[in-house]
């Protein structure tokens, strides 16, 4: 155990390091270690902007501006205030952050109004979480199983983008279509769901 444990250190200061050296060569101008470092985390970076935004295109866009903020602020980068990693995540959270700001805000509903009071041992809680997950479930099998294949091994599988076109053989570019296409299915089969009321 102690050993496994000790395996896994390594292999994270070893990433540390690898981004490190990342950072360095971006601040040196070199492409490919942008692409490298998109490579290793914007599935990451994309699933965090999808879940704090909704949205395929606007997530997208958020990432993007991202990883152009880091190519371009690579120089500033401190390793003493936090990792590449961590660093790139506060990016994208703020770029999010940016984008709900910039939305028309909602009208505020009133609680009692939009479901049935909380009481002691009220179940509803439990029965929404799960109806929803039922909606989930249900679009993502309507989906192609390629498309599928992808969203799950990114959004619940964690996987980079490199790593699920490593899992599936298949082209960075084709894991890259496919999972948005299957993200904007998903969302219209989600929206007409919703319109009609969960089942």
């Amino acid at each position: 155990m102690v050993d496994r444990e000790k395996s896994v250190e390594r292999s994270v200061d070893e990433a540390g390091e690898s981004d490190l050296v990342l950072m360095r060569s971006m601040a040196r101008g070199e492409r490919g270690a942008l692409s490298t470092f998109y490579e290793r985390y914007g599935g990451l970076a994309l699933s965090l902007a999808m879940r704090m935004l909704g949205d395929v295109d606007a997530a997208e866009e958020a990432v993007q501006d991202a990883f152009v903020a880091v190519w371009r602020r690579a120089e500033a980068f401190r390793a003493e205030a936090a990792s590449p990693r961590t660093w790139l995540l506060a990016i994208v959270r703020n770029r999010c952050i940016d984008e709900l700001r910039k939305r028309p805000a909602l009208p505020r509903l009133d609680l009692d109004d939009a479901q049935p009071a909380a009481i002691e041992g009220d179940p509803w809680p439990d029965i929404w979480k799960r109806q929803c997950g039922n909606v989930l479930r249900a679009a993502l099998r309507e989906l192609p199983n390629e498309q599928r294949n992808v969203i799950e091994l990114g959004f619940f599988g964690g996987l980079s983008h490199s790593q699920i076109a490593e899992r599936v053989d298949a082209p960075l570019g084709t894991v890259k279509k496919r999972m948005r296409s299957g993200l904007k299915r998903l969302r219209l089969a989600l929206d007409a769901s919703y319109a009609d009321g969960l089942p």
